[in-house]
């Protein structure tokens, strides 16, 4: 075969180029550090280092959020110290002030003292870090607590209906002004009766002085528990409601209530938390008055102390709840203020809650997450945050605010519609049913697995299309119940926050966790009162226990709707729940230490009444309230730990992926300078080389 020149010129410049791009490759390589330059350099290498990169991406972002876990639980415990240490205060006073030989005048120093506590304590739940409220729940974008002086009247009853007194002038004084006696025209609902001594007409008097006293009045809803001794049918005017009869056909609770709604009472409803329970609510506190001519047959329907079949005309009403907030310490006084269901004396501010109680989590690494927050009612103020079920009145949802009735429109995911009229629903079964129910779409209702919402399921199994839930015109039901929206999959309602009742199970309470109660202990001056409640399914068989007691005390919802107070019925006394042994009565239904600001707003009224007895057994509360918070403090240390152990491993497994980022990808340092001074040695070589085989002379040049 025959070289030619332009062969081998071709095969030393191919020869040279290769050369030279293996040296500008190990160049590069030695420069930068990297053996893999790009995919095509190893891609099977490439792949393991795009998948360790993204380990370590990800263990990096899980560093940040428990560097952020760590400052948060930091916070919390430093806060909680605080707060240990204000009740450690607390309990200081509370010794002195049952100390028998100090007068009323020390003891208004100590209660003035208190009542700093109480402002710092407000601070101490507001407590954040970098504007992320601590105590707030998962409403943490804001302070959850500001101070408020509230004060809740009794409910009042009447038998016969026409015998409570109404309010008149000068009956009640707030802040040395006049409250204006009740009118007719203050609540137009109620029946006439007993209209102008009603809830809302108190209310109306009350708020008409606003601007002078710098006292609000609001209405809450009207309650009645009727217990069922037999059961039997009503006809003609055996049992009115607010002047409506109720009649039927009644075999038992479901029958009763059933026929109490059929029977269309403006603004009551009808409920049962047990088989021999009727509760009759209006939710906007217009009175709730019951009547019989006594005409139901004698072995028929009775309630207890109200008898439809006796034979003899009855009647009786009841009052609903006026709750006066101000942000300021205000004073109730006058000539009879009993007439409104409220007591003379001081009302002096405590704290007012307005963040919520839910948890929230951080992811600390793969699999594995952490709780951050301590919620406030833990330690601060009490909760006891009913669940949803199928018997949760519609009036009790939206903390009290209750839904709008009306329909609510209904597109199935095939584009199927339907209007479902929820207009005569009571409780959130009602709601459930009627969806559920709805002819022309294929949905299903439920209550979700943390009962604290509504879900929406759309049952068609072949959707196209979203499902939409709407309001009809000028109503805003569905909005209310949280299930408004558009959307391809099922509907998760908004949370729904469910206020105490007096039908609230047991079984519900703590998000459906529940309760047993055993025995709890009142202190009220020199009564002391043990009250078993191992018999109570429902917060109304709590409530009958406490107020038909010996204890001398009313017991009602808070403002809220979210636990217990216990009030005493003597002005000069102050009621102390506390455990009896080692139970946990008292704790579980939001009395006795853990709640933080009532034990001080508790103490402060001890001290300014005197009241000794209740002074010793707030020791004891404020005991509680001080192990408490150290078993906090503790769940916080060990959480803390486990963020650091998180970070101690995850330290060493970063250390190990980098490590096996750095051999796939790193280039031997040594191995690659001498492989460059190779390649250049050898590049050289190959210039000569062919520097000498391609000499042109004057014969290449003649040929």
């Amino acid at each position: 075969m025959r070289v030619t020149n332009t062969l081998l010129f071709n095969t030393s410049l191919a020869n040279i180029e290769k050369q030279n791009a293996r040296l500008l490759q190990t160049s590069t390589e030695a420069s930068s550090g990297r053996r893999l330059q790009r995919p095509s350099d190893d891609p099977t290498g490439t792949r393991r280092v795009l998948d360790l990169r993204g380990r370590l991406s990800s263990l990096e972002q899980f560093k940040s959020q428990r560097v952020v876990t760590t400052s948060l639980l930091e916070g919390t415990d430093t806060a909680l110290q605080n707060v240990e240490t204000l009740l450690l205060s607390a309990k200081g006073l509370a010794l002195r002030g049952a100390n028998d030989t100090l007068g009323p005048d020390q003891r208004a120093t100590l209660a003035s003292e208190v009542g700093g506590l109480l402002n710092q304590a407000i601070v101490l739940g507001n407590s954040d870090v970098n504007g992320r409220y601590l105590f707030a729940g998962q409403a943490n974008d804001q302070p959850p607590f500001s101070a408020q002086a509230t004060v809740a009247s009794t409910v009042r009853t009447a038998t016969p209906s026409g015998t409570l007194t109404p309010l008149g002038a000068d009956a009640l004084t707030i802040n040395g002004v006049s409250i204006r006696a009740t009118q007719p025209t203050d609540d137009p609902f109620s029946p006439a009766a007993d209209a102008t001594a009603s809830a809302p007409a108190v209310a109306a008097a009350i708020n008409a002085a606003t601007p002078s006293t710098g006292v609000q009045a609001t209405v809450g809803s009207t309650t009645r528990a009727l217990t069922v001794l037999d059961f039997g049918d009503l006809a003609g005017n055996a049992l009115t409601v607010n002047g409506v009869p109720v009649t039927g056909t009644i075999t038992n609770a479901a029958s009763l209530v059933a026929a109490v709604n059929a029977a269309g009472i403006p603004g009551v409803s009808a409920s049962s938390s047990a088989t021999n329970n009727l509760t009759l609510t209006a939710a906007d506190g217009r009175n709730i008055a019951l009547a019989t001519d006594g005409s139901a047959a004698a072995s028929g329907i009775n309630f207890q102390d109200f008898n439809p079949g006796g034979g003899v005309a009855a009647s009786e009403t009841t009052t609903g709840v006026v709750t006066l907030a101000s942000a300021n310490a205000f004073t109730l006084s006058g000539l009879n203020p009993g007439n409104a269901g409220l007591r003379p004396g001081p009302v002096t501010p405590t704290a007012r809650f307005r963040g919520d109680n839910n948890a929230i989590t951080q992811a600390i690494g793969p699999a594995q997450t952490l709780t951050t927050n301590v919620v406030a009612s833990q330690f601060l103020v009490a909760d006891l945050q009913p669940a949803l079920d199928r018997s949760t009145t519609l009036a009790s949802l939206r903390q009290g605010q209750g839904i709008q009735p009306g329909s609510i429109d209904i597109t199935d995911r095939t584009g199927n519609t339907a209007t479902v009229d929820l207009s005569s629903a009571v409780t959130v079964g009602d709601v459930i049913d009627a969806i559920s129910a709805a002819s022309g779409v294929n949905v299903t209702a439920t209550v979700n697995s943390t009962q604290n919402r509504l879900t929406i399921v759309d049952d068609n199994t072949a959707p196209v299309g979203n499902l939409t839930i709407a309001d009809t015109s000028g109503t805003t039901t569905a909005q209310d119940l949280g299930i408004a929206t558009n959307r391809p999959g099922p509907i998760v309602g908004l949370p729904l926050h469910p206020q105490l009742t007096s039908s609230t199970s047991l079984n519900l309470l703590y998000g459906g966790r529940g309760v047993h109660l055993g025995a709890m202990h009142i202190t009220n001056g020199t009564q002391e009162t043990d009250i078993d409640l191992s018999t109570a399914h429902t917060m109304g068989d709590v409530l009958r226990a406490i107020n038909t007691s010996t204890a001398g005390v009313q017991a009602a919802f808070n403002t809220n709707g979210t636990a217990l107070q216990v009030r005493s019925t003597n002005a000069s006394t102050v009621a102390v729940v506390t455990e009896v042994g080692g139970g946990q009565s008292a704790a579980a239904l939001g009395l006795g230490g853990h709640d933080t600001f009532n034990m001080l707003s508790l103490l402060q009224e001890a001290l300014q009444k005197n009241d000794r007895p209740a002074l010793r057994a707030l020791v004891t509360s404020l005991d509680e309230g001080v192990r408490g918070v150290t078993a906090l403090r503790t769940e916080v240390g060990v959480r803390t730990n486990t963020v650091s152990a998180a970070e101690e491993t995850q330290a060493d497994f970063t250390l190990h992926l980098t490590s096996l980022l750095s051999e796939t990808e790193d280039s031997d340092v040594a191995e690659v300078f001498t492989r460059l001074s190779q390649l250049n040695v050898g590049l050289q070589a190959a210039l000569a080389t062919s520097a000498r085989i391609m000499q042109s002379t004057l014969l290449d040049f003649l040929r």
